[in-house]
């Protein structure tokens, strides 16, 4: 697999099914956090249709969608800065794509207001989204020719 546009796709999703994971596993257990496929089916539907069947598989096809771009961030962020710490690379890149998207667009496209407001959703996104990045970076660094 030496396709950078194959390797971002497949890490992305494996990024993404990490986080669903994480998340689902947590609020298995109890912790009261926000769901990503949530808050993704909140940019295309309406919020009472986020909790449907349909809406929460348009969730999850929408977190694969920022998974995949993630991944394609931190392999950006690879060449233009090398291979080396490359897992400390994948957790700065994946969070600066979150800071960007939770912190700019949600607030200025209104979506999911109710997360600004939920101090452990953020939290608990944060380390997520670090671990998913720490693997992806990992992934990359491993198959990706980087140069």
């Amino acid at each position: 697999m030496k396709d950078s546009v194959v390797q971002v796709t497949v890490f992305g999703i494996i990024g993404t099914v990490i986080i669903n994971a994480l998340i689902y596993a947590l609020q298995v257990m109890g912790v009261n956090v926000l769901a990503p496929w949530l808050i993704s089916a909140n940019v295309f539907l309406e919020p009472e249709l986020a909790q449907t069947t349909l809406g929460i598989i348009i969730g999850l096809v929408g977190t694969a969608g920022l998974g995949i771009a993630s991944a394609a961030i931190i392999l950006l962020l690879l060449h233009w800065t090398g291979k080396d710490y490359a897992i400390l690379k994948g957790i700065v890149g994946i969070n600066a794509f979150s800071f960007i998207t939770m912190g700019l667009f949600m607030p200025l496209l209104n979506i999911a207001p109710q997360v600004r407001a939920d101090p452990l959703t953020n939290i608990v996104a944060l380390s997520v989204l670090s671990v998913a990045g720490a693997i992806i970076g990992a992934l990359l660094q491993q198959y990706a020719e980087i140069k």
